[in-house]
């Protein structure tokens, strides 16, 4: 016998024999004899001092009535319970036919205090007690009883239950409790109704009501708790999460229908709603809210593991996660000590004889949610672990789906504000359950100013950004493990700062020179980044891709910034991150169209002291080696004021004359040298 049934049934038997003994020394001896031996002799009949303060009888009425009972703890000072009254009343003719016939029962003013520690209840003594009488083992009597108990109009008036568990310093509360049963039979072929109405001592309310067929063993129960506190279930949850206080309602109506012979088959329908929750974390730390959170229920069937939900939804929820570097905003909550294990004194033997092998195969969960909803919630992430603390708030997030199942094709749409008057939106597709098989996700992010993602770029490139709107087009597509994407990325007016001193970025980068190369004539810059890979990899990481992806473009054109600019000369390309401008000997100065490739170079240089120019004039060398020097000395010097006049350092500038056999015109070969860029590598994840 399972041991929760068992101390029911012993505690049961404890309260059924007083009340035994109550009667049969009532009927011996009279009401005030009775009440004077329960009153001297309780720890014999009980285990515990009890005290009853009077006690009437009508034999002829079949009408018992007591007053005032209380049984107290073993220190014999405070009462464990009792009872103002107890009304009952029997139909003493009906025990010839063998049938217990109460006309009524009513209870008022029951008051009950139970205490937990550990495995060990304040009520454990009187079941000990009586323990004697469960040792002995008898076999099963199957022979059905020639006995019928009708009882009537059972009432509990105005009761009241606290529980407190001494180890996780929970306590419980149940005010004015009302139990009212029409009619309860016991071997008959009558139905059972009853309700039940109680007040929480948090301000809470239940209320239920029963019809039970004792012929067919058909049930139905409703269930109505209203404003339930979610805080008297946080000592439960202590060995999960680390919560010092969980604010906000509950609020359940369930309606719970079937048959006692196949319990299993049972249908369970209603809605529950949680209303204006707070968790607070261990150190006294809001770590979410929210307004409520909702679930309709169609149908549960546990036999079949069938969950028919009509609609969830979610509303303001709002938390933040913030990154450390040792520890984020969530360690705290999740910090659980592991719960010591408690000795165990007994020995249990298994219940070979009854056990029966498990044969039915577990059948798979069938889950529909016809609606679902997320509603204008928020997420903020920050990030301090960075030289600027990086603070991104998500907002009026709004998702919506219908018809989810585990199996099959769903469909899902978000929107979410972002900070300075951006918004995303996402569009996906695909199998749950299966989810390698089938995936697409479609983002669309616009309008976001760069200046919130500044605390990334400094932390990477030691320079922050400082105007600029992003726009990005993600379109993503996974078949069978393997994974295709198209990210395009459309950058306006985009500013960086200057290089920060206090900052030791990962890579040194001339960005600014990077970036006036690719953008157009429209200060924009405008890119697509073609992602693919295997997502069982265990090496795979998709944000890990688009960096390394735009990584490797921004070293490219940092490094090799003359080849990125070839194509601006007229369709002019440049070989070898070399750009060649040709320049006759006898020219007394450069053309207009010389001096604007040198421009262009110049102004790329003038972005970045780290951007070295190296200016190589070459000439036939089939030409008068006399007259050479002259040239090279007249052009060097045009080209040097030149590249100083557009603001560029002389430690930037390097100019150099060779001869050259194997070239078709003179004129000067331009490539560029940036410090810290030998052994570049592509910029890591962030």
């Amino acid at each position: 016998m399972k041991k929760g049934l068992k101390i029911t049934l012993i505690t049961l038997a404890s309260i059924i024999g007083l009340l035994l003994v109550l009667l049969i020394c009532i009927s011996l001896f009279g009401g005030t004899i009775a009440r004077n031996y329960v009153n001297s002799h309780g720890e014999e009949l009980v285990g515990r001092k009890t005290q009853i303060n009077d006690i009437s009888l009508n034999l002829f009425s079949g009408h018992v009535a007591i007053e005032g009972l209380a049984i107290y703890e073993e220190d014999q000072q405070t009462v464990f319970a009792g009872f103002d009254s107890l009304d009952i009343s029997l139909k003493l003719i009906k025990l010839i036919a063998s049938e217990v016939y109460v006309q009524h029962i009513t209870l008022a003013g029951l008051n009950v205090n139970v205490e937990q520690n550990g495995e060990v209840f304040n009520f454990t003594s009187i079941i000990n007690h009586f323990q004697s009488d469960t040792t002995q083992e008898e076999e099963t009597d199957t022979t059905p009883s020639a006995w019928v108990v009708n009882l009537h109009n059972i009432r509990l008036n105005h009761g009241q239950i606290a529980y407190t568990d001494l180890q996780l310093n929970s306590h419980w509360g149940l005010d004015d409790i009302n139990l009212l049963i029409p009619d309860f039979s016991i071997g008959g072929a009558s139905a059972t109704n009853g309700g039940l109405t109680l007040q929480l001592a948090d301000g809470g309310s239940l209320k239920a009501d029963f019809d039970y067929d004792a012929k067919s063993n058909d049930f139905d129960v409703v269930i109505a708790l209203d404003q339930f506190a979610l805080n008297q279930a946080k000592a439960y949850m202590t060995n999960f999460v680390n919560v010092s206080e969980i604010g906000g309602r509950m609020n359940l109506h369930a309606t719970i229908a079937g048959n006692l012979s196949t319990i299993m088959q049972m249908n369970v329908d209603g809605d529950l709603s949680l209303n204006d929750i707070d968790v607070v974390d261990g150190s006294g730390t809001s770590v979410a809210t929210c307004k409520q959170i909702a679930v309709k229920l169609d149908g549960i069937n546990l036999e079949d593991n069938k969950y028919d939900i009509a609609s969830v939804l979610i509303d303001q929820l709002n938390t933040k996660f913030e990154t450390y570097t040792d520890h984020h905003s969530f360690t705290n909550l999740l910090s659980v000590a592991a719960p010591t294990p408690m000795a165990d004194t007994t020995t249990t033997q298994p219940d070979t004889i009854n056990a029966q092998p498990d044969t039915t195969a577990a059948k798979p969960m069938q889950l529909t949610i016809a609606h679902f909803e997320v509603k204008d919630c928020a997420v903020t992430y920050a990030d301090h672990t960075m030289p600027d603390d990086f603070v991104f708030p998500v907002s009026h997030i709004n998702i919506q789906s219908n018809n989810i199942t585990l199996t099959g094709e769903n469909s899902a749409n978000l929107f979410a504000a972002l900070p300075g008057g951006g918004h995303a939106m996402i569009q996906w597709q695909g199998n749950i359950s299966d989810w390698k098989k089938h995936q697409d996700l479609k983002l669309r992010i616009k309008d976001l100013h760069l200046t919130t993602l500044s605390p990334y770029l400094v932390a990477y490139l030691g320079q922050p950004i400082e105007d600029g709107i992003f726009s990005f087009v993600s379109d993503n597509r996974i078949d069978n493990s393997q994974l295709q994407g198209k990210n395009h990325l459309d950058i306006y007016k985009i500013e960086v700062g200057s290089r920060r001193k206090d900052v030791d970025p990962q890579m040194k980068l001339p960005l600014k020179a990077a970036l006036y190369i690719l953008k157009d004539k429209d200060d924009k810059v405008i890119m697509d980044l073609p992602i693919s890979g295997d997502i069982d990899n265990p090496e795979f990481n998709y944000m890990k891709l688009v960096w390394k992806t735009l990584g490797q473009l921004l070293v490219k054109v940092a490094t090799s910034p003359v080849r990125a600019l070839g194509d601006l000369f007229h369709g002019q390309s440049a070989d070898d991150d070399r750009l060649f401008i040709a320049i006759d000997t006898a020219q007394c100065d450069f053309t207009s169209e010389q001096y604007y490739q040198i421009d262009r170079v110049g102004e790329m240089a003038k972005l970045d002291e780290s951007i070295t120019l190296v200016v190589d004039h070459q000439v036939f060398s089939t030409n008068d080696t006399a007259a050479l020097p002259l040239v090279s000395t007249r052009q060097n010097e045009i080209m040097r004021r030149h590249l100083q006049h557009l603001g560029i350092k002389e430690n930037q500038i390097k100019i150099t004359a060779t001869q050259v056999t194997d070239i078709k015109k003179n004129g000067y070969s331009i490539r560029t040298e940036v410090a810290g860029m030998e052994n570049t590598e592509p910029i890591a994840q962030p």
